[in-house]
């Protein structure tokens, strides 16, 4: 038996239809505590939103784990709407499909949210427990020698007090109050998409430095990290489409404010192994009103994504 550790991580972006292709990114509200649900169900819309854009960039091919007979996958994960480990036994998961859990609980100070991939263990046959832990992917995803990265899927908790603003229309931006939902889920997202948390990001980070091949191209240099080696150092900027824009997977965000993915996070993400059919974020040009010339409009405080 082969049994990987949950890790958690901080991790966030924007929607595009799915192509024939793509990654599709499945959220499971079972242990939402009611964040997602009820009076609150219009929220999965945005959700979907950021979901379907990365799936929509994403061209990798997942293969499916298939629980039955002899072969057992186990999924652990901590619980989004109560933090309490999880574990979920005959666990399948469909081809090119990430499952991810998702819900509401108090997250403590100024944590807006939290969230990062799965664990799990796994019992059967040898090519079984290569799927589970490979999903068909050519390198290898675990240890020092990681080059890709290829998760059941995992969970993600948003703050259940946080002053959110849920855009009925994500595809243009509006100056807007509060904390920006989409771009706290874009950036958990991309934790559980490995940025910051997985083997082939750790065997590329060198002292305070992220050392990636594609996000060196990107940013000109060796990219700074924070102490906590899982984000940007806060204040890191790249672009997007050529305008500038704080990356968004620094670790903060300041109130009335959307980030999305810039060149440099896209980089990223190729880096940690998975493949990204685009460099730059199809967005129509009204989504620059969140630009430099806001930003001495908006509140000046900021909130941090996520915590470890």
């Amino acid at each position: 038996m082969f049994i990987k550790p949950s890790l958690l991580a901080g991790a966030m972006l924007l929607a595009a239809s799915q192509s024939a292709n793509a990654v599709v990114i499945n959220f499971d509200y079972t242990y939402d505590g009611g964040f997602f649900t009820g009076v609150n169900s219009g929220r999965q819309t945005l959700l979907n939103a950021a979901g379907s854009f990365l799936g929509s960039i994403l061209t990798d091919s997942l293969a499916p784990i298939s629980s039955g007979g002899s072969n057992n996958f186990s999924a652990i994960f901590d619980r989004p709407d109560t933090g309490a480990q999880t574990i979920l036994n005959n666990f399948s998961v469909a081809p090119d499909t990430l499952t991810v859990f998702v819900g509401g609980r108090d997250l403590g100070g100024n944590t807006l949210g939290f969230g990062g991939y799965g664990g799990y263990s796994v019992s059967g046959t040898q090519a079984f427990l290569n799927t589970a832990e490979k999903r068909g992917q050519s390198g290898d995803t675990v240890g020092s020698s990681a080059t890709d990265f290829a998760p059941w899927g995992g969970q993600i908790s948003f703050s259940n007090s946080a002053n959110w603003y849920f855009d009925t229309n994500p595809s243009t931006t509006e100056p807007f109050s509060g904390n920006d939902f989409y771009s706290v889920a874009l950036h958990e997202l991309g934790h559980l998409l490995g940025l910051g948390s997985a083997d082939s990001w750790k065997d590329k980070t060198s002292g305070s430095n992220f050392t990636g091949a594609n996000a060196v191209a990107a940013y000109g240099g060796n990219v700074p990290l924070e102490s906590d080696k899982v984000h940007w150092l806060d204040g890191t900027q790249s672009n997007v489409n050529g305008v500038p824009q704080e990356a968004l997977l620094d670790p903060t965000i300041r109130v009335g404010t959307r980030k999305v993915y810039t060149q440099l996070d896209l980089a990223a993400l190729k880096d940690v192994g998975w493949q990204v059919s685009v460099t730059a974020v199809p967005l129509p040009s009204t989504v620059w009103l969140f630009g430099p010339a806001l930003l001495g409009l908006i509140a000046s405080s900021r909130k941090r994504y996520s915590g470890i």
